[in-house]
């Protein structure tokens, strides 16, 4: 049986797992909520490392004066991974180290990678989808929905909002129980309006069955409900 590791979130989002490894780690997901919610941080890292070539990506020989013990097993051990595993490393190293500068340039210097691809616009394509526009608020949202082993797992687009804002999705079950699926703040440009046209596509999770599901409320932070999508 293959062995899983929470680790293997990055590889498989950057579709560097085989298939025997990829059909495992799915099997995780289903009951992983955490790496459910963590294989979108990865996958944005596919369009940056783009095109580039692993070795561009090694480290140059290090200097024998100032070597330590610690960087001269890691070197070696590097030299003996395998070309695909090489490349999984230097991306998930490039997460942790670019991390405050992709959370910053989302914001202002591009659209949400989710928007073009990722496994929230997936699961909008391929998911049970809901959707609503409010008449007074202007808002406009698209729910998707997949069963999981730990819950549902919920997809948002979300068009006609400006900001600044701070807001949060709300899922409510048909017992009166909710729970927060996702929060996010909307930048001064906004999401979905003329100037800005890209909407925001995110996901997250909540431990509620779909077939308890009753609506989801699109909400800032101090309670205004923005649109409501009943399910």
């Amino acid at each position: 049986m293959t062995e899983v590791h929470h680790e293997d979130v990055a590889a498989y989002a950057l579709g560097l797992l085989n298939e025997e490894e990829r059909a495992a780690f799915e099997r995780h997901l289903d009951a992983c909520g955490t790496c459910a919610s963590e294989v979108g941080s990865f996958a944005a890292m596919g369009e940056l490392i783009k095109g580039v070539h692993p070795d561009d990506l090694l480290p140059q020989p290090p200097d024998p004066q100032v070597e330590s013990l610690l960087v001269h097993r890691a070197a070696k051990e590097r030299r003996r991974r395998s070309l695909h595993r090489g490349l999984m490393t230097a991306a998930a190293c490039l997460v942790v180290a670019a991390g405050v500068f992709l959370a910053v340039s989302s914001v202002t210097s591009g659209p949400n990678p989710d928007s073009v691809h990722g496994p929230a616009r997936e699961l909008l394509l391929t998911g049970r989808t809901y959707s609503v526009t409010d008449p007074a608020t202007g808002v406009s949202g698209v729910v998707g929905l997949e069963d999981k082993g730990w819950g549902t797992h919920v997809a948002l687009e979300l068009k006609g909002v400006k900001g600044p804002l701070q807001c949060r999705l709300v899922a409510f079950g048909d017992d009166g129980r909710s729970e927060v699926v996702a929060s996010w703040g909307v930048p001064e440009k906004g999401y979905g309006v003329p100037g800005s046209p890209d909407p925001l596509v995110l996901h997250g999770g909540t431990s509620l069955p779909q077939a308890e599901l009753n609506h989801f409320a699109i909400q800032t932070s101090d309670g205004r409900t923005l649109a409501t999508v009943t399910v």
